[in-house]
């Protein structure tokens, strides 16, 4: 009900707010739209939006229940300066539980710009890319190999149509707060670490489309113990685990992490009016212990996805502008491989985990409104196990914005 009431409010006060533009490069971030004020010396702007699905999966092998989930409930509170200065907050609402997921300030020049705080590495192409702007309900199988929101501090250069971006984040030691993924895994625990980023993209723009590229590097170091072993899970795109390590809390039997991880990540995307082709691929090596031996696997994954739009115009941001009363019509595709491998990887892995999936899906969306978008989707992940070797995932998403 205090959910309901302050998206009430907010509306009401959007009522009467003046439309607004926060500062553009601010990627693939949930961005604020409402000028709620702040006079000449700072613009104060409320966005958010959001998303309930109806889930309906079988086959999964370690399942969440079916039914009715508020997936993301965000408020989007943004305060920007004339000479560049900005603030966000975002909380989320959403899975029955409430989690600030940015909460930085920064700066942003012509060409560079700068944050730090809690947020979302520039890491990944879908990963860039808003929720609130995606087709499928879920980010496809590469997603589960990227990097969650983290602390730490981002520059980003942006010079003509290339962009490098180099950052550092750290693991939170010691913190009492139950660590959650934001796409979902709320079984993910962390231990204590470091990464550092390096990322390289480029913009190609011509008459009738827009082509990215972007190729970057997240390495560092993590260490778990038996109570925070500190290992990420593989999941599907319903957010079903495909490997898991294992986990039974004794020093023999617990998987932990044990220093070096490096994440790879590579992918471009060719975007036109109506079109929009993608390709990504990622990799991660983590080393990792089990009693006193050390091991060193390696989980690879690629994906395609490609997606068709009736009356709207597609902006960079993949943001669909429907050109009518009538709404637009987005159907797309996509299907994707993850693959595990490495030396004495089978007794590491809980006995209902695979080592190889392949999964497929299709979607199609209503969006009678830039803010409103109303979505089915249905995804096959194929595992090579012998429990629950199929996963069937119907997701139905109704998704309102302001």
């Amino acid at each position: 009900m205090a959910l309901g009431l302050t998206l009430v409010a907010a509306q009401g006060i959007g009522a009467q707010a003046t439309a607004t533009t926060p500062p553009a490069t601010r990627g693939g971030d949930e961005r604020g739209a409402l000028r709620l004020g702040g006079g000449d010396d700072v613009a104060l702007t409320l966005g958010g939006y959001v998303q309930v699905d109806g889930r309906w999966i079988s086959g999964a092998a370690s399942r969440q229940p079916d039914g009715v989930l508020l997936r993301r409930a965000r408020l989007v509170f943004d305060a920007a300066m004339p000479s560049g200065w900005h603030i966000r907050l975002q909380p989320d609402f959403g899975q029955g539980r409430v989690l600030v997921q940015d909460a930085f300030a920064g700066h942003e020049g012509e060409s560079m710009v700068f944050r730090a705080g809690r947020f979302r590495p520039a890491f990944g192409t879908e990963r860039m890319q808003s929720s609130s702007t995606l087709l499928f309900p879920e980010r496809g199988i590469v997603n589960s190999l990227m990097p969650s929101r983290s602390f730490g501090a981002q520059w980003q250069w942006t010079p003509a149509a290339w962009r490098v971006a180099l950052g550092g984040f750290r693991t939170p030691i010691g913190s009492d707060a139950v660590p959650v993924d934001t796409d979902g895994d709320v079984d993910l625990v962390t231990g204590s670490g470091h990464d550092l980023l390096v990322r390289v993209a480029r913009e190609f723009t011509g008459t009738g489309y827009m082509a990215d590229v972007q190729a970057g590097m997240l390495t560092g170091s993590e260490r778990g113990t038996v109570d925070a072993p500190a290992i990420g899970r593989v999941l599907s795109v319903a957010q079903q685990p495909i490997l898991a390590f294992r986990d039974d809390g004794t020093e023999i039997g617990t998987v932990r992490a044990a220093g070096r991880r490096t994440r790879l990540s590579a992918g471009g995307l060719l975007g036109m009016r109506a079109h929009l082709v993608a390709i990504e691929g990622a990799l991660l090596r983590q080393r990792i212990q089990r009693g006193t031996t050390l091991y060193e696997p390696t989980v690879g994954a690629v994906a395609v996805r490609v997606a068709r739009v009736w009356n709207a115009d597609r902006l960079r941001s993949q943001e669909l502008l429907p050109r009518s009363a009538r709404g637009a019509i987005e159907v797309g595709a996509r299907g994707g491989v993850v693959s595990a491998w490495g030396e004495g990887l089978a007794p590491l892995v809980t006995r209902a985990s695979s080592t190889y999936a392949r999964t497929g899906g299709v979607a199609v969306s209503w969006l009678p409104s830039s803010l409103t978008r109303l979505t089915m989707a249905y995804d096959l992940t194929d595992r090579r196990s012998a429990t629950a070797p199929h996963e069937h995932a119907l997701l139905i998403r109704w998704q309102q914005g302001f």
